[in-house]
């Protein structure tokens, strides 16, 4: 005969109101608001119950972990996002943490929830905006956030002007954002601080550079007056997909910029050979820079880029 150590907790709360919150907890990495709880079936006290065994764990008022306490930073966004309440979604710098885009640090984790006054609990920052619109919030990893490019908007002003460049054309070349949804943010923006850098930013089109180093050797070329390259755009030879750093199609140049360590190496140097190789034998006249020498002396790579057939702009 099966202990009664063997059919606690397990048995207890094998029931059909148990399992219905079991599945809703599984779309939200773990988590549960209350009222989510009360539609499978569960009640006010049969919650409290479930907590004092420890099948339920409260994370935040009205928010519980199903099953086990879940810590993981993907748990910790959706359990403050549903603090929230109906509605409400990942902002600021925890909507671009969850992108990608920024390290996420251990702050507060921001929560907009539109027509609210919730107080900030622990651990969470609301906010409240009346700008942000139905094409401003989407979901990543099952989580409610905003767009990548309203979430840069929004924390442009803790950024430096260095460091916001480089998170806008992240965004872009890792396809978060388009300079289109950009500028439909900043045209519904309201004042927001920090529109008018990331305007500025956008002004020249779409740059979606791979690394600070691409990002300090395009705004070189730009201020010396050349027409803007195209950035990491896809460019088949032999059926084989390439994507040269900058490039001047009609030209048919290409500017790579090599960054150290990687390129130092042996291997790294034979790959670059190969695939300048290919490159040119399709007609494609390729240079090679670093960051450095772009740096140390631009006029330098502006006149080997003019003497090559970069136009200008």
């Amino acid at each position: 005969m099966a202990s009664r150590i063997d059919r606690a907790p397990h048995e207890e709360f094998d029931t059909p109101p148990d399992r219905r919150a079991a599945h809703v907890a599984a779309r939200q990495h773990g988590q549960a608001r209350f009222d989510q709880l009360v539609e499978c079936g569960l009640g006010k006290d049969a919650v409290a119950r479930r907590v004092r065994k420890g099948w339920l764990h409260r994370v935040h008022r009205g928010v519980y972990a199903v099953g086990y306490p879940c810590t993981t930073l993907h748990a910790q966004f959706m359990a403050a996002v549903l603090a929230g309440g109906v509605g409400a979604f990942l902002s600021h710098w925890a909507a671009c943490a969850l992108a990608g885009l920024v390290r996420w640090d251990g702050r507060p984790i921001d929560v907009t929830a539109p027509g609210t006054s919730l107080r900030n609990q622990e651990g969470i920052v609301f906010h409240r905006s009346r700008t942000v619109g139905p094409r401003d919030i989407t979901r990543r990893h099952g989580i409610p956030t905003t767009t990548a490019a309203r979430a840069i908007v929004e924390i442009a002003p803790q950024l430096s002007d260095r460091r916001l460049k480089r998170v806008v054309r992240q965004a872009q070349a890792e396809r978060l954002a388009s300079v289109r949804q950009f500028a439909d943010v900043l045209q519904r923006a309201n004042g927001l601080r920090g529109a008018k850098r990331i305007a500025k930013i956008i002004a020249t089109g779409a740059a979606p550079t791979a690394s600070g180093h691409e990002d300090d050797v395009l705004d070189l070329i730009l201020a010396a007056g050349l027409e803007h390259p195209v950035v990491n755009a896809r460019l088949l030879v032999g059926g084989e997909p390439y994507y040269p750093d900058l490039r001047w199609p009609e030209q048919r140049l290409s500017l790579e910029i090599d960054s150290s360590p990687w390129h130092d190496g042996p291997l790294a140097q034979q790959l670059d050979a190969d695939r300048q190789a290919d490159l040119e034998a399709i007609g494609e006249h390729v240079l090679r820079t670093t960051r450095e020498q772009a740096l140390s002396d631009p006029d330098k790579l502006t006149a080997r880029l003019l003497a090559a057939g970069a136009p200008r702009g």
